[in-house]
């Protein structure tokens, strides 16, 4: 353990393998990120403050008479993100090689079962809102020592560090991971540093910061070595209580796969720093503006809608009786006349039609036309008209969703191998096969290995006996992201293409092998399955016609 200057007694003595000039790099570097980012923390908590304001109606900005937060922005986020998630994404797993077909097949049956364990669907919700408003969201694909299996985690935005001067976040020298432990916790995993475990922990929401008396503030520090292995440290009160470079079984790296364990999933990209801007930062002055307008808007409107009276103070007149409209008579001493009604100058139509500028404006900004929600304008009724308006206004949806199936195919690779790194026994996992039906396929890391059987290499005569030694391969994959379709016009869709082919009689097993060159051409869930069946169908007909023949000939 390493003890920094200023800290602790000097009970304890380090004599691991990270060196004292490692941590105070680490610790110094971690002290330059958080120093570059307070620009982006503020810049996150405002975001978050309009998004909150917009959803509730409680800005401070507007005067005490009439608070008007139209939320075009939530609306906007919340139809984006519903976009996402009707596309929410699956993986095809393709082999390289001829010796990877077999494992192949079993990884695109497993790595989604895998996905489900590992809890990947609410994180990919959660972070997709989170890509929306702040432009950054933060995916953790960990290996669980305690649990065997692997983690994946959506991480706050604020309790990241990275060099904010590089695009990707695998080029930062240092990545940090903060987290506030329970004190209990620590104090059972690290019981020789019982003494530093004393709470008090400083966490920084997007709302607000705050103590945890009964958590300690722990970062996980990850760093590249030179020959490309990843390692990781954590740190508690600058003292170092874990290092993976102690530890049996980390060697070559805690993972081998060589990068740090996230991946970061940007929405408009920032130049040279690996966060981004939300479509809170891209649409929040036009928003603040509509919000003024309709506050001077409805104001003008509420007090043309309420007469308001002038009346001198000597006119006599029971202002009491005045203001209760159900009393027939209304007594006075003085002057009637000294009651007159204060004129409300309407708006002119000019800024009304403004204020409709300014929101179609906004809709520009944010890609969230109307058409995109199922409204349309302009006598537009036919449904191949409107739905090739959609297609055409959904091109930023799609550059979205591209680009977030980029970070999932990340995901997927992180995934495939830390399976290849730590699966060694052998697991059963139950796997979607005929709808309604299940069935369990097995998996074990070596299936992830071929005995090197290249010019001159004894065709793995002297291999080790284990997999990913000296005398084996690894094998290699492609992945080919594809969407989950959730839409019912998708569905409707397919369901309609099916029909036609049945009507056309394409799924006569004469008309076999045409089915299967037509549905090769196509993209829709399910193709695979089709094909597979109309084939089977198209064998066993085969197998019973020529039965059939044999019969006739012995009679």
């Amino acid at each position: 353990m390493i003890i920094m200057d200023g800290f602790s007694n000097g009970a304890y003595i380090y004599s691991g393998a990270v060196t004292r000039e490692l941590l105070s790099e680490a610790l110094s570097a971690y002290r330059t990120y958080r120093a570059d980012k307070e620009s982006l923390t503020a810049r996150i908590r405002d975001d978050d403050r309009f998004y909150r304001e917009s959803c509730s109606g409680m800005s401070g900005a507007l005067s005490s008479f009439m608070t008007c937060d139209t939320p075009f922005i939530f609306t906007a986020i919340e139809n984006a993100r519903a976009d996402a998630i009707d596309n929410y994404p699956t993986a095809n797993i393709l082999e390289r090689s001829p010796e990877g077909t077999k494992t192949a097949e079993v990884l695109s049956k497993i790595v989604p079962a895998q996905l489900e364990i590992s809890e990947f669907k609410p994180a990919y919700k959660e972070n997709i809102r989170r890509k929306l408003k702040y432009g950054t969201a933060v995916y953790g694909v960990f290996y669980n020592d305690r649990s065997g299996d692997i983690d994946i985690r959506s991480i706050d935005i604020l309790d990241i560090y990275a060099d904010m001067h590089v695009s990707d976040v695998q080029d930062s020298a240092f990545l940090f991971i903060a987290a506030a432990v329970e004190n209990r916790l620590l104090r059972e995993w690290y019981p020789e540093f019982a003494a530093i475990f004393t709470g008090d922990a400083e966490v920084e929401s997007i709302s607000e910061s705050y103590r945890l008396r009964d958590r300690s503030a722990v970062l996980d520090c990850y760093y590249k070595k030179a020959d490309g292995a990843v390692h990781m440290m954590k740190i508690c009160k600058d003292t170092l209580i874990a290092a993976t470079e102690d530890m049996e079984g980390y060697e070559h790296g805690l993972y081998e796969h060589g990068m740090y364990p996230v991946v970061f999933d940007v929405l408009y990209p920032a130049e040279n720093c690996p966060f981004g801007y939300g479509m809170i930062d891209v649409g929040k002055a036009t928003q603040t503006e509509i919000n003024k307008l309709d506050e001077a808007i409805t104001e003008n409107i509420m007090c043309g809608a309420k007469p308001r009276y002038l009346s001198k103070r000597s006119g006599g007149i029971d202002e009491d009786e005045f203001r209760d409209v159900s009393k027939n008579i209304v007594h006075y001493e003085g002057d009637p006349e000294a009651l007159k009604p204060i004129d409300t100058v309407s708006l002119p139509e000019a800024y009304i039609s403004h204020r409709d500028r300014k929101k179609e404006e906004l809709k520009e900004v944010l890609a969230n036309r109307d058409f995109q929600q199922g409204s349309t304008s302009g006598g537009v009724t036919a449904a191949s008209a409107i739905e090739t308006l959609q297609q055409a206004g959904e091109k930023r949806s799609r550059a979205l969703i591209n680009d977030t199936y980029d970070s999932y195919k990340k995901i997927i690779y992180m995934i495939m191998e830390l399976m290849r790194q730590f699966f060694e026994e052998k697991r059963v996992y139950r796997v979607s096969d005929e709808p309604g039906g299940d069935r369990f396929a097995e998996f074990s890391n070596e299936m992830m290995y071929v005995r090197d059987c290249r010019a001159g290499s004894g065709c793995g005569e002297t291999a080790a006996d284990e997999p990913g030694r000296a005398g084996w391969r690894k094998l290699l994959f492609d992945i080919d992201v594809v969407p989950q379709r959730e839409s019912p016009y998708t569905r409707e869709t397919a369901n309609n293409t099916i029909l036609t082919f049945w009507q056309n009689g394409l799924f006569e097993p004469e008309n076999a092998q045409a089915a299967v060159i037509a549905l090769k051409s196509m993209s829709f869930d399910g193709k695979e399955r089709l094909i597979a069946d109309i084939r089977k169908h198209a064998e066993a007909a085969a197998a019973g016609q020529d039965e059939q023949n044999r019969e006739e000939d012995t009679e």
